[in-house]
């Protein structure tokens, strides 16, 4: 039989890239084992985590300037809306019970007044 290598001109491309692979994933798992790794990391993740509540910070208080709310500000006040909602239902169903009937929440039709023209007969 023919040689694959000689049938394949990547073959041997792909075997390179394969080795490099194997030998920088056995390097990568060699250094992320130390402490100075996970050290390293954590002050990279405290740092990253300081620079994102100053960033909020900094916007926040551009938005105040602008006299726009801010995320917070925009948060509390879907929270105050959820509640003022639970609280209506909650009388709705108060009053339901109260009256026996159910509370009107659309908008009723009127009777109808107007009659259809008799038919020619």
């Amino acid at each position: 039989m023919a040689d694959k290598s000689a049938s394949d001109p990547l073959a041997l491309w792909r075997g390179m890239v394969s080795q490099w692979e194997k030998n920088v994933n056995e390097l990568a798992n060699k250094n992320m084992a130390t402490d100075q790794f996970s050290g390293s990391m954590n002050q990279m993740l405290n740092a990253m985590l300081q620079g994102q509540q100053s960033m909020g910070e900094v916007m926040a208080r551009y938005l105040a300037s602008l006299n726009l709310p801010s995320r917070s500000d925009l948060l509390s006040l879907g929270e105050q809306l959820g509640a003022i909602e639970t609280q209506l239902s909650h009388i709705a169903q108060l009053l339901e019970r109260q009256n026996g009937s159910q509370v009107a929440t659309s908008v009723k039709t009127p009777p109808r007044t107007k009659r259809p023209p008799p038919a020619d007969s």
